[in-house]
């Protein structure tokens, strides 16, 4: 494989090229490595590569005439070390840039099966758009921060892609075990001493039982990967054996400590009067579902109207009777694992007069209070992000959260005032804003605990 670096400062690339994994593979003939100075390729004294910017502003803009020249001398190089064995394949052109898409470990693998990738390395404020139209088929950047330059980028590249290139490291499935891979982090490792000051290495580890030690791993990689990327953790596709070990970690589901209430009092009308709405089925069945479905610890309907709460009640008898109990349906099945089983999302709901009381069942049941998150359809300042509360749920899980969704026009400001964090809200691109409760009910919960594949 060959890579050719643009750079102005190729001699920063030295420690890469002669060390480790990627300087042996260079002096085996695996990877082969090329710098070209975009200097080269200028037409002044001063050997000048960048200019001001059109428009004013700050910094310098890097040039295109020696950008672009650099670039196509790279192709023009391997085309004629290639000769006579015939025309070599098109290098992939590559601006490493913080506005470029993120590296990941699978683009990494699609980049390793290349022939031939020329990683551009800006400096200053950036590069002439016309060198990313003219010369460059893709922009990748390596984290949401800014470097001086594009080597260490570039660096990183070389690193991350040589391992999946057959023959670069000794031991092939390496590459497949290690972070990222399926977007999990990797377990533990541990060597020799058995303990150091006071640390021991897991039992597990040490009983010669590979096939307990393959699961201890997997399972450890779900934990670490919760605690410490929950982003990465969304990304991941859940099989019936990563479930099980998931609920055999403990207190490691992030919504076993979580609760939702919907709130009918107090909540504003249209015309924002407070007032007290009135309870629906579709309320009531839609969003017991939606929690039942992300796991979480249980569903509060909260109405200071008794006869309300009567109305949960009954519904909530009606389809919590087995098959054959008084007023069920010839062929109901509610109560059986894999029939239409409403009684199971239902089994975690309870009426309550106000939110104080759903507080006080929760401390009961954790013996601490529960840190509060109330939603709204209006900004607020200082509103709690999504990632900032999925990483706080799956850093403490098992911590009791609840959190607290209006009906009607929203909560009233009377009861967010008292709650200690504000979610940001559920909303388009449009200034139309009206979801039912029911849908960013599913949404708020999918964003917190839902997988979002890989």
């Amino acid at each position: 494989m060959r890579f050719t670096v643009v750079t102005i400062f190729p001699e920063m690339l030295a420690p890469v090229l002669t060390t480790g994994v990627v300087g042996r593979a260079i002096q085996a003939g695996t990877l082969s490595v090329h710098m070209i100075d975009p200097r080269d390729f200028t037409s002044d004294r001063h050997r000048t590569v960048d200019d001001s910017p059109y428009g004013g502003g700050p910094g310098m803009v890097m040039k295109v005439e020696p950008l672009v020249a650099a670039i196509e001398a790279a192709a023009e190089a391997a085309a004629a070390e290639a000769e006579p064995a015939g025309e070599p394949e098109r290098p992939h052109r590559v601006l490493m840039s913080p506005a470029g898409r993120a590296l990941t470990q699978e683009r990494v693998r699609e980049l390793a099966a290349l022939a031939h990738i020329v990683l551009v390395c800006g400096r200053y404020e950036g590069v002439d758009e016309r060198v990313v139209e003219l010369a460059i088929d893709e922009q990748i950047s390596i984290g949401d921060f800014v470097l001086s330059g594009g080597e260490v980028a570039a660096m990183a590249v070389i690193d991350a892609v040589a391992r999946y290139v057959p023959g670069v490291l000794g031991e092939a499935a390496s590459a497949d075990e290690e972070s990222f891979s399926e977007a999990l982090l990797e377990y533990p490792h541990y060597t020799r001493p058995a303990s150091f000051r006071g640390l021991d290495v897991p039992e597990v580890l040490q009983s010669g039982h590979h096939e307990r030690i393959r699961t201890w791993r997997r399972q450890q990689a779900l934990a670490r990967t919760s605690a410490r990327r929950p982003d990465l953790l969304a990304r991941h596709l859940f099989g019936d054996e990563d479930r099980r070990l998931w609920a055999g970690l403990p207190g490691g589901d992030p919504a076993a400590g979580v609760y939702l209430a919907l709130v009918h009092y107090p909540v504003y009308d249209r015309g924002r009067r407070v007032v007290t709405s009135a309870i629906t089925n579709l309320d009531l069945h839609d969003i017991a579902r939606s929690t039942a479905t992300y796991g979480l610890a249980g569903y509060f309907v909260v109405t200071p109207v008794a006869a309300q709460r009567d109305k949960v009640a009954r519904i909530l008898s009606v389809w919590r009777r087995p098959e054959g109990g008084e007023g069920a349906r010839p062929g109901d099945n509610r109560t059986q694992p894999g029939a239409d089983n409403r009684a199971e999302a239902l089994s975690g709901v309870e009426a309550v007069a106000d939110v104080a009381a759903a507080r006080a069942a929760i401390e009961a049941r954790h013996g601490r209070p529960p840190r509060v998150v109330a939603t709204s359809a209006r900004a607020g300042a200082g509103a709690l992000d999504y990632d900032t509360l999925r990483a706080r749920l799956h850093a403490h899980p098992g911590a009791p959260v609840l959190l607290l969704l209006g009906t009607g026009w929203g909560l009233a400001d009377e009861l967010v005032a008292t709650a200690d964090d504000l979610l940001a809200p559920v909303c388009g691109r449009t200034a139309f804003n009206h979801l039912s409760v029911r849908s960013a009910a599913a949404v708020i919960l999918d964003r917190l605990f839902g997988q979002r594949g890989s």
